[in-house]
């Protein structure tokens, strides 16, 4: 009678299967763990790399560098949610404080509306001289050389 050796019994078909089922979960392991600390990598880079550029940045713009941190510390607080604490305190200081910012923001827009409309004329006035100027010159003979 033949008998099964010690390699061939059922519990060793089995055996191989699960070292199977390791090696391909170890596999997986190592390969998300990998991409894993590639994004790391690669999110810390960009992350280092933002914050050089913005510290380049407020370095030769400071003004802009103040404006936006006003910018979005504003946003963020308006972000928020007003606590039931908040109202208790402050009440009608912050309607008074958000009228006001909202009026600023206001005059900032019309003044800013104003500067422009003042070098859209001035750019406006500028061109129309030198078209002036060349027209004459032509007129005269010169070609729109002086």
């Amino acid at each position: 009678m033949a008998t099964k050796s010690d390699s061939e019994t059922p519990s060793s078909g089995s055996e191989e299967r699960g070292s199977g089922v390791r090696e391909r979960a170890a596999d997986a392991y190592e390969a998300a763990r990998d991409r894993t600390y590639s994004a790391y990598e690669s999110a810390r880079s960009r992350a280092s790399d933002f914050g050089r550029q913005a510290s380049e940045q407020a370095s030769v713009y400071p003004v802009a560098a103040v404006a936006g941190g006003l910018v979005v510390g504003a946003l963020i607080g308006f972000l928020l949610p007003t606590s039931r604490r908040e109202k208790e305190l402050l009440g009608n200081t912050g309607k008074r404080i958000t009228g006001a910012a909202r009026e600023a923001a206001q005059r900032g827009l019309d003044a800013g509306k104003e500067q422009i409309e003042q070098i859209r004329a001035n750019a406006a006035q500028k061109v129309g001289e030198a078209v002036s100027e060349a027209v004459a010159d032509a007129v005269a003979g010169n070609g729109g050389k002086k």
